[in-house]
């Protein structure tokens, strides 16, 4: 899964590819989004309310807040949500353009 991936339109620049955990925090992402597992941190007083009475746990955040970061906007695409303001977050924790594209395109 992980292949160097070449710019070939002119240019020699090389990104880097997801690493492994990564791509595992891509797919554990589009695992919770289809199902009800996909907690953002935005949830009202109603799915409060639901998960006391259900009995059911929010996700709890991974502990790196770049995997973090790059689950949360994974589920926000999957479930195609408004995820522009990860995108800026994504690219101050060190991720390439062209792999948040990348994510993008596989969680669509």
């Amino acid at each position: 899964m992980t292949t160097n991936a070449r710019i070939t339109e002119g240019t020699e620049t090389e990104f880097p590819p997801l690493s492994s955990l990564e791509w595992k925090v891509v797919s554990l992402a589009m695992r919770e989004a289809n199902g009800v597992e996909c907690d953002t941190g935005s949830s009202g007083w109603l799915g409060r309310l639901f998960r006391k009475a259900s009995g059911l746990r929010p996700t709890l955040p991974l502990a790196d807040p770049r995997l973090e970061a790059l689950r949360r906007f994974t589920c926000r695409v999957r479930d195609h949500g408004d995820a522009s303001d990860l995108g800026p977050q994504l690219l101050e924790l060190g991720f390439h353009p062209r792999q948040i594209k990348a994510v993008t395109m596989l969680a669509r």
